[in-house]
């Protein structure tokens, strides 16, 4: 029988003993996906601001057993981003996966829309990305290994009246997963885009007249793409996968 700490063990226990870091793991899809991987076995490291929000997620978790670290970050930030994965680090030694699932939306026409708005919309779901991917590559470079996860969203690819800065940044952060796949896919790291639809989350909450509720995707569903991807034989990469409700765009 397999220990759950050992890294090579079988099933969903292929995630048994890897290192998960997710970010925007508070609430939503970061929170499902952080619980989706404690079942399977793995190791998960939780990331986004809000530490008492944040810290809660972890103590649920590892009350069903889970090893849970909580480290409340600002994943716009250089020096918060490189305290993240140093902790991990210090914590489990490697990192084998990451989640980069932190980002806000923001809306109104482009003639309205205030820079200091953009900059925030843009920072929040492209730059993030690339801090996150940029710092937690190194690890996984040197252990020659490790899959990186960006879950966007079908505003990457569908233009949205007043959206320009959230379907700017999720074009340009789906760019960006292509490049990085094509740069370090000869050193064995996978790198996977997740484009959701609708998804029943608080992303919602402050959005008028917002789509049926009912006919979203749940976090859930979302959640256990991205461990299936993650668990996926090391002999294959799914490059992008788009989950949509069944309805299609709302």
């Amino acid at each position: 029988m397999v220990s759950p700490s050992h890294p090579n063990a079988t099933e969903i226990g292929r995630l048994n003993g890897k290192v998960v870091v997710i970010t925007g793991a508070s609430k939503g899809i970061g929170k499902s996906t952080a619980t989706a991987f404690a079942a399977a076995g793995a190791k998960v490291v939780l990331a986004a601001r809000t530490r008492e929000t944040l810290e809660q997620v972890a103590a649920d978790l590892r009350k069903s057993g889970a090893e849970a670290l909580a480290v409340p970050t600002d994943v716009t930030s250089t020096d918060a981003v490189k305290r993240l994965i140093q902790r991990t680090l210090d914590t489990y030694q490697h990192v084998d996966i990451l989640v980069n699932n932190a980002g806000v939306g923001y809306f109104g026409p482009v003639v309205d829309f205030a820079p200091d708005d953009w900059d925030m919309v843009l920072n929040s779901n492209l730059k993030a990305i690339y801090l996150c991917a940029k710092y937690a590559l190194p690890p996984m470079l040197a252990q020659g290994s490790g899959q990186i996860i960006n879950v966007l969203s079908i505003a990457a690819k569908v233009a949205f009246e007043a959206s320009a800065a959230y379907c700017a940044a999720k074009a340009g952060a789906l760019a960006l997963t292509k490049v990085l796949a094509s740069e370090v896919r000869q050193q064995n790291i996978r790198v996977t885009a997740v484009l959701p639809g609708s998804v029943r989350t608080p992303f919602w909450d402050g959005v008028p007249e917002p789509p049926d509720f009912e006919q979203m995707l749940k976090p859930e569903h979302v959640a256990e793409t991205i461990v299936s991807v993650c668990g996926q034989p090391s002999g294959m990469v799914t490059e992008e996968i788009v989950v949509m409700p069944p309805l299609g765009i709302l």
